[in-house]
């Protein structure tokens, strides 16, 4: 009885143990081809909502470029409309425009769309030295989107987390979702 028990046992461990729930991952082929089909300048609308909320502005012109990463136009007065603290709003206002670059992470690619985690780097404008504070922007890395090829659009995530003004977090800071869809160029 005791063999019968340590056969079985090691059969449900042999079994358990070579179960493989890990996606395969895409070749380097794959993934420049996914680059090489996406590449080109999309143009859309931006909405910008909390990311447990209301919409704070909705269909403002955007344009974002995609190549081995994307590079989104992000305009920071957007932000500002939801800072209650006026300095901190006024430097967003001040600053304008910034580029944000993020990386591509391919999760699934079928025959028409490409589906993808971006994973944006942090924005950092300088300050200090008698010019206003530095201001930088954290952003979530488990956003991301979808490009179809085929119809030659994107629609994507974009969600700042956490701002800081010179040394400090603005803990009055509520996590944001940038949403962009367009079609390329």
């Amino acid at each position: 009885m005791k063999q019968i028990t340590t056969i079985i046992l090691f059969i449900a461990l042999m079994f358990f143990s070579s179960c493989n729930n890990d996606e395969p991952k895409f070749s380097s082929s794959e993934i420049q081809r996914a680059l090489f089909e996406m590449k080109g300048t999309y143009h859309g609308e931006m909405r910008v909502s909390y990311y447990h909320g209301e919409t704070i502005s909705e269909g403002n012109t955007c344009k974002v470029v995609s190549k081995d990463s994307l590079t989104i136009n992000m305009d920071l007065s957007l932000m500002a409309q939801s800072i209650t603290d006026e300095m901190i709003a006024s430097r967003l206002r001040d600053i304008g425009t910034v580029q944000v670059k993020a990386a591509y992470e391919f999760y699934q690619m079928d025959e028409q769309m490409y589906h993808f985690v971006l994973l944006p780097k942090d924005v950092i404008c300088i300050g200090g030295y008698g010019a206003p504070e530095t201001v930088k922007i954290v952003f979530d890395q488990s956003f991301g989107g979808h490009a179809d090829y085929f119809y030659h659009s994107i629609m994507f995530n974009l969600s700042p987390k956490e701002l800081w003004f010179g040394d400090k977090k603005y803990e009055s800071f509520q996590q944001l979702v940038y949403h962009f869809e367009g079609s390329y160029e």
